[in-house]
């Protein structure tokens, strides 16, 4: 019995080691040459889809195989058999883990971007008309909360100009089952981080402004093993008029923004890098109604916003081979017939869009020093979603996973605001997108609000 239980022990472990080994095997490449060797990478010709594993004479000693294609290479005559891939099943039946981020993330980013600048312009186009409702013309300082971070204004410092601040946080998340690289995803996920500050006045029941703006995402781009960070850089103008009952506000800018991204060589696991630019361009439009009954305000909303990000064609850079991997006697190249080398992808220029038209109703109740609210809202959206690179040999897989396609959302959020003194207060805010495919997000945010 003791014998029996050292045994079943023994093959618990070596079939677990198995499965690890192959677990490790599917997840990184086995072949030590790029997917893009100059020698024998996939980009060659159809020989190259079919050619499992070259063999020298000088090395090997063989002069023929049957069912096999010969040639030469340089002083050295070889023979690659055709019943495997040479550069490795992952390079061969990769799609969306061997595409450069910007071709998956891209949209989803300009989505994220433009939400963040025209949701803090709002947010300040609504502070100040708030303020002059409360008679609060004189000099202030106020923090608020609003969806995605905390905001600060400063009202008629200098000849009635007001200042503001704004900073937001989001984490996304694309939640899209990965199994492996032969297999389409595009899961991913990171955070954004964003920030405007700007310079308004107002005019009546008018209000105009500028603002400038910056947002930073950094990714992890699980469908190719990569990462992906963009820096986006905007100035724009806005303006106002408000009446009893509807209010009106409108906004358009451009800028610029860097892009940096990486992911792995599918067949010697280094890391390929790829750096490029954008040129930004976004517009917005709201219209917003007030309605006040008793100690209760609803605020419902029509918007429309939208992005445009033209993206530079860029270079793929592929690290080259390690010799003392694939060179030498044994391994996969002699000194005669070796080519560390590669070939980089050349990216090509892509233009990714976002539109979004929203309705929202923003619910208030004042009971004193605690003001209790919720925002609710439904979006329809048309963002330009992902496209994969088209594999260099069929798989014959029906597992592939399309890429993801969000046209509509809604948002549940609430919070309170809180007063502790005349000059003190505060407040926490919560919530989530939800309904948009493969997507997650969620928000919390805090604030404290000082006025004199």
């Amino acid at each position: 019995m003791k014998l029996q239980r050292i045994l079943t022990v023994a093959f618990v472990a070596v079939f677990a080691l198995g499965l690890f080994g192959q677990n490790k095997a599917s997840a990184a490449g086995t072949y030590s040459i790029s997917c893009k060797n100059d020698a024998y990478g996939i980009h060659l010709g159809d020989i190259y889809l079919q050619a499992a594993y070259v063999y020298n004479d000088s090395n090997f000693g063989t002069t023929g195989d049957v069912g096999a294609a010969t040639g030469t290479n340089g002083s050295d005559q070889y023979i690659i058999k055709s019943d495997q891939a040479y550069t490795g099943n992952d390079c061969l039946y990769a799609g969306s883990a061997d595409t450069n981020g910007t071709a998956v993330v891209a949209g989803d980013v300009a989505r994220v971007a433009v939400n963040a600048i025209v949701g803090a312009v709002s947010n300040r186009i609504d502070m100040a008309y708030a303020a002059q409702s409360s008679g609060a013309s004189a000099t202030g300082l106020s923090f608020s909360n609003q969806a995605d971070g905390i905001a600060m204004s400063a009202n008629g410092l200098v000849g009635g100009l007001g200042f503001w601040g704004d900073y937001g946080s989001t984490d996304m998340k694309n939640t899209q089952e990965f199994t492996n690289v032969r297999l389409d995803s595009n899961k991913y996920d990171g955070d954004t981080s964003s920030y405007s500050i700007g310079v308004d006045k107002a005019f009546g029941k008018a209000l105009v402004g500028i603002v400038v703006s910056g947002l930073s995402t950094d990714l992890k781009t699980t469908f190719n093993d990569g990462t992906y960070k963009q820096d986006i850089d905007t100035y724009g103008i806005y303006a106002a008029y408000r009446t009893s009952i509807l209010q009106i506000d409108l906004g358009m800018g451009q800028g610029d923004s860097t892009i940096d991204t990486t992911r792995r060589d599918l067949g010697n696991d280094k890391t390929i890098t790829g750096k490029t630019t954008a040129d930004i361009e976004y517009s917005n439009i709201r219209v917003v109604a007030n309605f006040a009954r008793g100690k209760f305000s609803l605020r419902p909303r029509l918007a429309y916003r939208q992005m445009s990000m033209d993206i530079a064609a860029f270079t793929d850079t592929r690290p080259s081979d390690d010799s003392t991997s694939v060179v030498g006697s044994g391994l996969l190249f002699s000194s005669g017939n070796s080519t560390l080398t590669t070939t980089d992808d050349q990216i090509a220029a892509r233009t990714v869009d976002s539109e979004t038209m929203e309705i929202g109703l923003n619910v208030v109740a004042n009971l004193g020093k605690i003001v209790p609210f919720i925002d609710l809202s439904y979006s329809s959206e048309d963002t330009t979603k992902a496209k994969y690179k088209a594999e260099a040999g069929t798989d014959g897989t029906a597992a592939d996973l399309a890429a993801s396609n969000a046209e509509h959302s809604y948002t549940i959020g609430g919070g309170v605001n809180f007063m502790i003194s005349n000059h003190l207060s505060g407040g926490i805010r919560a919530g989530s997108v939800n309904g948009r495919d493969d997507y997650e997000e969620n928000y919390m945010s805090g604030s404290i609000n000082l006025s004199f």
